[in-house]
């Protein structure tokens, strides 16, 4: 049921290792700046006996042609598009642009999110000029400062580098383009506005968005539930996705509507 929303176009989809089963909720995930779907490979193998898990890559990224977009607004209503085009209406997991994105769209479209899973994210989502700048000017050296930010230290060297992979993948411009849509946005006044029930996660060695942006959220978001997870840093879904995966079941099962609409 997943390809219904595709209606004819191009657009990467990675789904989980299960045939769909129609009574069982949808989950669909969207990655964050310079992302692809394959970063929730973990969460699309081990949600899969519980949901039908679903990741997409977006616009300029993985398999979905560009170009990419530089406001979050932008990216919202391409993936609000996305939803509109088929039957499911799943429960939308963001993890910090893509969190951004999937807040924007329960402002805008409320009644396509039943549900938000965010992770290692924020209502504001300022970025250091050194990053912005060097993205044009140094690249490489420029996605090792990124990933030096972004794990824990410790971290497996495995996902750094597959990370690092990733981030090359869409080239310096949308990888640009994706942290200034960051660093422009800013729905701190709506919170209050987006009534869906809300899981955050934060890892607590997050050093691109700390456990204090959830707190943030948790305190003006009302239906939220913040978890913080020991050991991470922001690819906290990465570095500790057992445990990610052991909240993100019961959260959605508890409220999440049929599969189909």
């Amino acid at each position: 049921m997943w390809q219904e929303h595709l209606a004819g176009r191009k657009i990467g989809l990675e789904t989980g290792p299960r045939p769909f089963d129609p009574h069982k909720p949808c989950l669909l995930m969207v990655h964050g700046s310079g992302g692809r779907g394959e970063t929730f490979r973990p969460q699309l193998s081990g949600l899969a006996p519980h949901l039908n898990p679903a990741a997409i890559d977006l616009p300029g990224h993985g398999n979905t042609p560009g170009p990419g977009r530089d406001q979050v607004a932008d990216y919202a209503a391409w993936l609000a598009e996305f939803i509109r085009r088929g039957p499911l209406r799943p429960v939308l997991l963001g993890h910090s642009l893509g969190g951004a994105i999937v807040m924007q769209l329960a402002l805008d479209h409320p009644e396509l999110v039943p549900g938000l899973v965010l992770v290692g994210t924020g209502s504001r989502l300022r970025v250091l000029p050194a990053i912005l700048d060097g993205l044009l000017s140094d690249f490489d050296a420029t996605l090792d400062l990124v990933l030096k930010y972004a794990y824990a230290p410790g971290a497996d060297p495995r996902w750094v580098q597959a990370g690092r992979e990733i981030m090359s993948q869409p080239g310096p411009q949308v990888v640009h383009d994706d942290f200034a849509a960051c660093d422009r946005y800013d729905i701190t006044d709506r919170l209050g506005e987006i009534t869906a029930p809300a899981l955050l996660i934060y890892g607590d060695q997050d050093q691109l968005t700390p456990p204090k942006y959830g707190r943030f959220l948790a305190e003006r978001l009302p239906h939220a539930r913040l978890e913080i997870v020991a050991g991470a840093g922001h690819m906290v879904n990465l570095e500790r996705h057992a445990e990610v995966n052991r909240l993100i079941h019961p959260f959605i099962s508890a409220f999440s509507p049929p599969a189909s609409s």
